[in-house]
């Protein structure tokens, strides 16, 4: 297929939150290069995404991400991820919010939720605050890595070889 970009579109319900393992890597399976997990909200079904599942979810794909998937597979959520540590955002991500409260406007994981839009707010605030936070402060010790190679004009890619040689 030359010429055409394959992307998979998957929704994070309630059900396959709890599997995160076996749901990448069943993508992954199938050869799709790039890998976008979309929560589902809907507070009103019985299968929404908490925030917590989210966060534990993004969590365990990207420790398999970092592992060994990096450059082979796209999850553009650790690439919005590795921007906001080096400083290098979108500007779907800088985009204001002046609705938001005040605990918000200085958050790290801004960037993150910032690409939810207003729909999936309560109270000012992403529904899924708390998984964000959870997700950015578990990918930090990684994404620090990657930021300084990338700093130092060097593949974020090294770090595969990096855990791999400190096992």
């Amino acid at each position: 297929m030359t010429g055409c970009h394959i992307n998979a579109k998957t929704v994070v319900d309630r059900q396959n939150s709890l599997q995160p393992e076996q749901l990448y890597r069943a993508l992954r399976a199938q050869g799709t290069p790039t890998l976008q997990f979309i929560p589902l909200l809907d507070h009103t079904k019985l299968d929404a995404v908490t925030d917590r599942q989210w966060g534990t979810f993004l969590s365990a794909v990207f420790d398999i991400w970092v592992w060994e998937d990096m450059g082979r597979v796209v999850v553009p959520l650790f690439d919005l991820t590795l921007a906001v540590w080096r400083g290098d955002l979108p500007a779907s991500a800088q985009r204001e919010h002046t609705a938001l409260p005040p605990e918000c406007q200085t958050c790290i994981a801004r960037p993150l939720c910032n690409s939810e839009g207003q729909v999936q707010r309560t109270g000012g605030k992403s529904a899924l605050c708390a998984g964000y936070l959870a997700f950015f402060s578990h990918s930090a010790p990684h994404m620090r890595v990657m930021r300084d190679l990338t700093r130092h004009h060097r593949s974020p890619m090294e770090l595969m070889a990096l855990l791999h040689q400190s096992r």
